[in-house]
């Protein structure tokens, strides 16, 4: 049988060879790490698909773009019974959206906020100099940003929008219906759907090599990005999660990506279930190209554009050596090169956060006093992060307000 692939995803018979990486994986996963044919041709569909049921409202939206994205503004953030006329599209979407998972459970997503504190800078550090940079390295992620001018906007406007979405959706009832988590992710997936169609009519865009643009199979890479990667990182840093903590924080991003529009054979309820889809990353993904580099780099300089109120230069410098240390320490100096970054000598800033660490979350789990300080200095230097932006995280506080 044969199938109509993008050229980014390699052959089914080059997913099947095996090599010492997969051979030690195959022992904590509980099915072999290689897809079977049919989960193969579900990795090609999913190359080839967006958001059905966001891309029909964009395209009900394009037939009056002024009045019916207002409509849809009116539905995300007042609900459907705001609406001035009955909207078969938005009512479908809407219902779907707002009726809970089955398999949701509250309690899990609370204890996953208060880990989520608790993890303070930690989980930055992570999300940005493991997760985006490494990310930055398959070039399927790269080209929606290329090809709509992103990487002309600043790093920091870029960081500052990601940041923003991820604290509104790590604030206490921020996932109800119509707390700025929930309103937040939902816009996200709007804009994707926007970019989706825009990059469909692009002649640039090449289909044949990428598949859709922003399709099932990178948006469910990107929420493991944000989960299972997460995990991987803050165990690097000397945090050792409980087997319920790592639980909860992947069932809390199971219902962001239920929210974002991922398709529910992608969201994963074990963390070995994504290291199989991580590992199948490699194969759907042409080696680093130009574009890793330049966002590389854009990203780099990013330290630069903060706004520190004291010896501001100096921070700056500060901080653009630890990054760079902890990208490093993260993936390795080859893969640095891939990003056009230079080599450090050592990852001393990431060696000092693993002696930091295993002091302090070690110390949590035998001391309750230690572990609430955690949390709650944990968040509030979480919140501070936006505050290096000031301007920037200004006109973000109210992007998703009417």
């Amino acid at each position: 049988m044969s199938i109509h692939s993008p050229t980014r995803l390699a052959s089914f018979q080059q997913m099947q060879k095996s090599n010492v990486l997969s051979q030690l994986l195959n022992h904590f996963t509980a099915q072999p790490l290689a897809p079977s044919y049919a989960e193969y041709l579900r990795l090609n569909k999913a190359l080839n698909s967006g958001d059905a049921a966001m891309d029909a409202v964009v395209d009900w939206v394009m037939q009056n773009p002024k009045r019916n994205r207002a409509l849809f503004e009116t539905a995300l953030f007042h609900g459907l019974d705001h609406l001035s006329e009955e909207t078969t599209e938005l009512a479908a979407f809407f219902q779907t959206i707002e009726r809970i998972p089955s398999w949701l459970n509250e309690a899990k997503l609370t204890a996953a906020l208060q880990f989520t504190h608790q993890l303070g800078i930690n989980n930055g550090f992570v999300l940005r100099d493991l997760s985006l940079m490494a990310g930055y390295l398959f070039p399927g992620f790269n080209q929606p940003l290329m090809l709509t001018g992103a990487l002309n906007k600043q790093a920091g406007t870029r960081l500052a929008e990601t940041t923003k979405w991820w604290i509104d959706i790590t604030e206490p009832n921020g996932l109800k219906r119509y707390g700025a988590g929930f309103t937040s992710t939902v816009y996200v997936r709007f804009i994707h759907a926007l970019v989706r169609q825009h990059l469909k009519k692009n002649q640039q865009w090449d289909a044949a090599t990428w598949g859709a643009p922003i399709n099932q199979f990178d948006l469910a890479m990107t929420n493991l990005a944000f989960s299972s990667v997460v995990l991987i990182g803050i165990r690097a840093l000397g945090i050792f999660p409980s087997q319920q903590d790592t639980e909860n924080f992947l069932h809390f991003w199971r219902y962001i990506g239920w929210l974002m529009g991922v398709e529910e054979q992608w969201l994963i309820a074990k963390e070995c279930e994504g290291w199989r889809f991580m590992y199948w990353m490699q194969f759907a993904h042409p080696a680093s190209d130009d574009s890793s580099a330049a966002l590389g780099m854009s990203l780099s300089k990013e330290p630069f554009e903060r706004q520190y109120r004291y010896l501001r230069p100096l921070q700056q410098k500060l901080a653009y050596r630890q990054h760079l240390e902890l990208t490093q320490f993260f993936i390795g100096k080859k893969r640095m090169q891939f990003l056009g970054l230079k080599p450090q000598t050592a990852s001393w800033f990431a060696y000092y956060l693993i002696g930091r660490n295993l002091v302090l979350y070690t110390g949590a789990k035998r001391l309750p006093p230690l572990r609430q300080k955690l949390i709650t200095q944990g968040r509030k230097i979480q919140k501070l992060g936006l505050a290096l932006y000031q301007s920037k995280a200004k006109q973000l506080a109210s992007m998703h307000q009417e």
